[in-house]
């Protein structure tokens, strides 16, 4: 877990360089996974947007919270389609 006022994008390609020990630079493009204006739009630090964004990337589930939190987990293989539960503190 990642919590930053970094811009989104650059926060999120760090988490995923880090979960995966590889350079960002070697990472592939993430506007390939997803939206990059539609995710800089909706990931605030205006605490009225309460949004969460769930995408695949490199091999990873990616969980972008509105505060700008970010949650990488590796799918796994025998289950692509289930996401793992997570929980925000409250």
């Amino acid at each position: 877990m990642r919590s930053t006022s970094e811009e989104p994008l650059l926060t999120i390609a760090e988490a995923v360089s880090d979960a995966l020990d590889t350079p960002v630079e070697e990472l592939p493009p993430l506007s390939q996974s997803v939206n990059l204006e539609g995710l800089e739009a909706i990931v605030t630090e205006d605490p009225s947007h309460d949004v969460t964004v769930t995408f695949s990337y490199a091999a990873h589930r990616v969980l972008v919270h509105s505060d700008n939190t970010v949650y990488v987990c590796p799918i796994r293989e025998d289950d692509t389609d289930r996401l793992d539960a997570v929980y925000f503190d409250e």
